[in-house]
């Protein structure tokens, strides 16, 4: 596939996952996802999702996505349309679960190992403090688990976990990727790997580990 037929792909790609929010009340699914709708100048219905410490806006009546220059994306331009179709309003629950107990989650739960988190293991694990420089840049709140931890918000209903554990003379460094409960009730199970992997490639990057981060983001896109 040459470079115009990607474009093509990723424009209707983008202008299908459009179709599928319309016709429904935008102002109910920002109350019931935790974002903003608002008429523009224009007119045009303007919705604006918090994402990874930036903003993902979505003019709908132009048929424009806006996004964070670090995580522009044909993915994560679908996903954000599809969180705003299947927000529900289902209120965090403080249950952080693994990738296995999540909805059909057991059969592909080792991917997330070799992918993502023995990678961020190595990259982070030798290295304190450095994942919590890079986490403040993606709008990630620390949290009490492990040696460093933060949650992370793709989009404002969908929490993501990250423990690291350093290591010492006796265990290698371990780093997990954790869900909260409600996660499930705004995206697939698919759709979660992919956001751990999205998180996974940006924290790389912001590391300078380009190749890796590139690596990880081909296998989303």
């Amino acid at each position: 596939m040459d470079a115009a037929q990607a474009e093509e792909r990723r424009r209707r790609t983008v202008e299908a996952a459009l179709k599928e929010i319309e016709g429904i009340d935008l102002a109910e699914q920002a109350r019931l996802g935790g974002f903003a709708c608002r008429v523009g100048g224009d007119g045009a219905c303007i919705l604006e999702i918090p994402s990874f410490g930036g903003r993902i806006e979505i003019s709908l009546l132009r048929g424009e996505m806006v996004m964070p220059p670090h995580m522009d994306s044909l993915t994560m331009r679908v996903l954000a349309l599809r969180y705003v179709k299947l927000s529900c309003g289902v209120p965090e629950s403080g249950e952080w679960i693994a990738y296995r107990d999540l909805p059909g989650g057991r059969f592909y739960a080792a991917t997330l190992v070799p992918t993502v988190e023995q990678p961020l293991a190595r990259l982070f694990g030798g290295r304190p403090g450095e994942l919590a420089r890079i986490a403040r840049g993606l709008g990630g709140v620390k949290a009490e688990y492990g040696d460093e931890s933060f949650v992370f918000y793709p989009f404002p209903r969908v929490p993501l976990l990250l423990v690291l554990h350093w290591g010492d003379d006796e265990f290698p460094p371990e780093c997990r990727v954790l869900f909260d409960r409600c996660c499930s009730s705004y995206l697939n199970t698919d759709d979660l790997k992919i956001l751990a992997t999205q998180l996974a490639a940006y924290l790389m990057r912001g590391a300078g580990e380009e190749t890796e981060t590139e690596n990880l983001l081909w296998m989303v896109e």
